[in-house]
């Protein structure tokens, strides 16, 4: 890609300055994106650094500043070429929100237009977004917006005030359930080492499988956790059944948070363990982790559509639907209609009935990791 074009001749407009910057060396990204109110961990160099070391992707990292040289907006950005898709420049691909993070509409707006004018330098090149801006096609005409499916958060009080989990007229049913999995001797407890993170791993990745849903791979986690649980960024929650005097790893699931916002990734989860509430013990530490550490929100991920259940589930513990939006360009008539996420996962749960669940564990990962990576 022809970077050296806008490292050379950076783009201005009212007063603000748009330039590439390296995401690993410049201290002023990372600084932006841990005190902005609105930076989540996708927004972070850390996790931009991640992609790049999981899947070869070349980095774009965007930034604005004043003409005092102040940092006002930052935009992550991935060059990608997959097999469907073609090249694209995404905020973020394996993410599930990025796009542009600044102080100021002036500043999101100059972050955006200089990606569309980075795109152009591309032949057949693509821009994707997806972000809870609700406008930048207002702002920035070329690009074309599709509304995407909400996802939930949960706000959280200041960390002087108590916290009360649950939405109101189930927050005792919440404790009931957290009692009853300690009853069934569950236990929950911090992952510190990479052996926690492959025990943890193990379990995702049946849970991936059962699920029929392509797997991320275990060196994206691994990249994960160097970048970012150093930084107390990345927590990984594990649960254990004890029983007897030993101990059993049942369960586990990571929490993102940078800034003000915590997000909930990868829960894994043995067989025949749906009855001993783990996922309201799982959903309790997690919570009181990211109310502790200061977040005033916890994302619990986007429902798809006809998912009435899940949206039941993540209301009772308080989560609010959020609007989440798309942008492409050029716009096309493809983008108009997006396809259900879950639309892979129908095709593969087709191919379960013909023994998908028999597939080894090491498999479901080369599989899932060349979905993710080239489609």
């Amino acid at each position: 890609m022809r970077t050296e074009s806008l490292l050379e001749t950076p783009l201005s407009r009212e007063h603000l300055r748009v330039t590439l910057v390296d995401h690993t060396a410049d201290p002023r990204v990372a600084s932006f994106v841990e005190s902005h109110p609105d930076g989540l961990p996708f927004h972070h160099p850390a996790w931009l650094q991640t992609l790049v070391d999981t899947f070869g992707y070349r980095a774009v990292a965007l930034a604005c500043e004043d003409d005092q040289g102040i940092l006002c907006g930052f935009l992550p950005l991935v060059y990608r070429h997959g097999w469907l898709r073609g090249k694209a420049l995404w905020s973020l691909p394996h993410t599930p929100l990025a796009g542009p993070l600044a102080t100021s509409d002036a500043a999101a707006t100059a972050l955006v237009q200089a990606a569309v004018e980075f795109t152009e330098y591309e032949v057949g090149q693509h821009l994707h977004f997806k972000t809870l801006c609700p406008d930048l096609d207002q702002r920035v005409p070329s690009l074309q917006r599709c509304e995407w499916y909400p996802t939930y958060m949960i706000p959280l009080p200041n960390r002087t005030d108590p916290l009360r989990i649950g939405a109101p007229g189930y927050q005792s049913d919440i404790r009931r359930g957290v009692k009853k999995a300690k009853e069934y001797g569950l236990r929950a407890r911090e992952g510190k080492s990479i052996d926690d993170l492959r025990a943890w791993y193990r379990l995702y990745l049946a849970g991936m499988r059962r699920k029929m849903s392509p797997p991320n791979p275990f060196r994206f986690f691994d990249a994960a956790w160097h970048h970012l649980h150093p930084k107390g960024f990345l927590r990984l929650i594990l649960i254990e059944q004890q029983s007897g005097g030993s101990s059993e790893l049942v369960g586990g699931a990571i929490t993102l948070m940078v800034s003000e916002t915590a997000v909930g990734e990868g829960i894994g989860q043995r067989d025949r363990t749906s009855t001993l509430h783990l996922h309201d013990l799982l959903y309790w530490e997690s919570l009181h982790i990211a109310w502790e550490a200061g977040c005033r929100a916890f994302d619990l991920g986007n429902v798809p559509t006809g998912q009435e259940g899940l949206v039941r589930y993540k209301r009772k513990w308080g989560g609010q639907p959020h609007p989440v939006y798309r942008y492409f360009y050029p716009a096309g008539r493809q983008h108009a209609r997006l396809t259900s996420p879950v639309s892979l996962q129908r095709r593969l749960t087709r191919l379960g009935h013909a023994g998908w669940q028999h597939v080894p564990l090491a498999a479901t990962e080369w599989i899932g990791s060349m979905v993710t990576h080239y489609l």
